[in-house]
């Protein structure tokens, strides 16, 4: 253990011994300079020895030459050599720079000089303190015993600093730091050797900070990146690492913006897996371009060596627990209430024993938003779309075939009272397929097949009743109760019972049921602000259930079955914008037994916001109750106060524990950041435990994230 220590430092070490950061500063202003080459000056005394050419200013002074501008309380000035000596209260502007020092040694013809007990301010932010700061030329200074920040609100205790032995910065150059440590708050938090930063407001290529942590497999690690920027529209990063444990890792992010309105980004990683001695790798990568012929294009690519690579490799909390990748490319235009859509996808999902693809290469959808048909009070739409599909479910479920499907429907609301809405609606659909499943759906066969049917239903709304309470109550001035019954029905000709040769890959494939009825009632409460015009809906409770004419929808004991669907009973409060209740059940209407419940409780304050959720799920027929869980969502942000705060807890009744928990911390100050996540997620194929540490400053960007994997727990 104490080899593999000293290997890590012995690394980091030479790490840091390199150590450039890159990066993009924003345009310095720069003040107006003084047009003549004289000096000017004011002071409320003035001494002069004219054969000598030496002055003495006191009180008040303020000197003016080209660019530059001093002020002070005492100034000793030689004309001859324009040497100058200035004490008490020195503050000298340049441009966009600031120097403020106790005393100053300086040539106004060189502009050079030395600040003892300094502070100067370099454009666009950096701020640096010291003993003694030296200005050698136009661009470059040396400091002694120096504090350099980017904070601006107190440069003397700045919140976070670098604390240098040395340094030497060079404007539109470099600072170069001789024994480096970054303190936040007094405290020191990370050490370098010796360090070289960026003092320009263009990129720069050069090392970025290191990234290290920890992972209960891959053992301590260290990452090294190197920035490029190609040009004003690309940069690139490349980033190498060693673990403890004998892996290494490099990779590279390109990122770009080609065309106007357009951003891209392509990451590539591989690492050696020594047990199994072999490189794995995982790319993705995206695109965005607003315009390409008229069309929006957006794309997206990602694959990997080995479905275990999310789990094994990966170090964010999202990607440890993916189990599939997705890639696309996607072209969309629109003209009134048209859309055409033309795409390509390739989806991997990874099972436990077998792994899925579903590919459509390509795909050309047409779609029709509602619209008047000749101008008529008879609205139409339409969804069509032709696919070549390339699937392989596992064993012999392996096929390439085409699809074309049309589906146009046209509705009509009939002229009547306003509480009462009728809107019948007919429509067709037609699905042509080049494959079909086999009678026992094992295997695809190569014979066409295609689906038609007819569509036609009806959607009646009331005859609603309302009564409205002009009694002033909570802020509102009046309430409406409005009861509102509803029936739809949906009738489909044409398809039979046996549907089981159709292939499914996707919801187009899906057969609805061909004769059923929903009924619904639902009351919802309104009110009417006192300060304006405009009306909320405060709460709601709807009742709906469904028959089928055609089949069975619930099913008992014994064989027993009902065409009656579970009563679902929905209920929602919403009191004031984010607060409010959301709670719904479903009741077996043949077994006389609850399916589900579930309840949402929300609320938001100024100081953050807090959601609990409760879910149980019954056996209809024996009312058991088979899971049941448990989510807490609390959130703690106020506007103004540093401290943020957010914990998730979700606790399985069922088998009495935690199934996961994230806890969330930080903290923002006027210049620097710091938060810290852990994570405890025991759901899913692969149980982990993950935490992080993130430090970021102003100006400068993140600290080496500190994060690590605890293993599964």
């Amino acid at each position: 253990m104490l080899d593999t220590v000293n290997r890590i430092l012995a690394v980091f070490a030479v790490v840091a011994v390199v150590a450039a950061i890159g990066s993009a500063q924003e345009t310095p202003t720069a003040s107006r300079p003084v047009q003549d080459g004289a000096l000017r000056m004011t002071a409320d005394q003035q001494d002069c020895q004219e054969e000598e050419s030496l002055c003495l200013w006191t009180g008040n002074v303020k000197i003016y030459y080209q660019d530059v501008t001093l002020a002070c309380d005492e100034v000793l000035y030689n004309g001859s050599s324009m040497d100058l000596v200035a004490r008490g209260n020195v503050v000298v502007d340049q441009g966009p720079s600031r120097f403020t020092a106790d005393e100053l040694h300086y040539n106004l013809r060189s502009k050079t000089g030395l600040f003892l007990n300094a502070t100067g301010f370099v454009s666009p932010m950096y701020t640096f303190s010291g003993q003694s700061i030296e200005k050698l030329d136009e661009t470059r200074y040396r400091v002694d015993r120096a504090v350099f920040t980017t904070c601006d609100d107190d440069t003397r205790h700045p919140p976070w600093s670098f604390h240098l032995k040395k340094a030497n910065l060079q404007v539109e150059g470099y600072g170069r730091f001789t024994s480096s440590t970054v303190k936040i708050q007094g405290v020191p938090v990370f050490y370098l050797p010796y360090m070289v930063w960026p003092i320009k407001k263009e990129r720069s290529p050069g090392l970025l900070m290191p990234g290290f942590g920890y992972s209960d497999r891959l053992g301590a690690y260290i990452g090294l990146p190197v920035y490029f920027p190609l040009g004003r529209s690309w940069d690139t990063t490349f980033v190498f690492e060693y673990f403890s444990n004998g892996y290494y890792g490099v990779g590279n992010e390109l990122r770009g913006t080609p065309f106007q309105n357009s951003t891209g980004l392509l990451d590539l990683y591989s690492i050696y897996d020594q047990e199994n001695a072999e490189w794995q790798w995982r790319v993705n990568g995206h695109y965005d371009q607003a315009d390409v012929f008229g069309f929006r294009l957006q794309a997206q690519v990602e694959n990997l060596s080995d479905p275990d690579f999310f789990q094994n490799f990966e170090r964010t909390f999202e990607a440890n627990t993916r189990r599939d990748v997705y890639s696309y490319l996607f072209l969309t235009q629109s003209w009134g209430p048209y859309s055409l859509n033309l795409s390509a996808d390739h989806r991997t999902t990874f099972l436990t024993n077998v792994d899925t693809t579903l590919a459509r290469l390509p795909e050309a959808e047409l779609r029709v938003r509602s619209t008047r048909l000749f101008n008529s009070d008879v609205y139409w739409n339409l969804v069509s779309s032709v696919n070549l599909f390339d699937i392989d479910k596992g064993n012999d479920l392996v096929s390439t075939y085409w699809r074309g499907d049309v589906f146009p429907t046209l509705n009509y609301t009939l002229p009547g009272p306003p509480w009462l809405t009728v809107t019948p609606r007919v429509g067709g659909r037609y699905t042509y397929y080049t494959a079909r499943y086999s009678a026992t759906q094992t295997e695809y066969i190569n014979q066409p097949i295609d689906r038609a049917y007819v569509a036609a239903g009806v959607d009646i709304g009331g005859p609603s009743i309302s009564r409205v309470f002009n009694k002033p109550r909570w802020g509102f001035s009046k309430f409406k109760h409005l009861i509102e019954p509803r029936i739809e029905y949906a009738y489909l000709q044409g398809i039979g019972e046996d549907n089981t040769e159709i292939p499914i890959a996707d919801e187009v494939d899906s057969t609805p049921l061909r004769n059923r009825v929903r009924l619904s009632l639902a009351n919802r409460l309104f009110g009417r602000s006192e300060k304006s015009l405009s009306s909320v809906e405060l709460g709601s409770f709807e009742l709906f259930q469904d028959y089928s004419f055609a089949r069975a929808l619930s099913y008992g004991p014994d064989g027993t079955t009902s065409n009656l669907a579970p009563v679902i009973a929905s209920l929602r409060v919403t009191p004031s914008p984010g607060t409010g209740l959301d709670a719904r059940a479903s009741y077996d209407w043949l077994n006389r037994n609850l399916a589900s419940i579930s309840m949402t409780g929300t609320g938001r304050t100024g100081f953050g916001s807090l959601s609990l959720t409760w879910y149980a799920g019954f056996n209809p027929i024996t009312g058991d109750r088979v899971s049941s869980q448990v989510r807490t969502l609390i959130n703690f942000m106020k506007p103004g106060f540093p401290v943020t705060a957010a914990l998730h807890v979700a606790y399985d009744i069922e088998q009495k524990e935690i199934q996961q928990q994230r806890y969330q911390i930080g903290w923002k100050g006027g210049c620097w950041a710091i938060s810290a996540e852990y994570r405890d997620l025991k759901i899913g194929l692969y149980p982990t435990r993950d935490f992080r540490i993130i430090i970021e400053l102003k100006g400068i960007g993140s600290l080496p994230e500190i994060k690590g994997s605890l293993g599964g727990g």
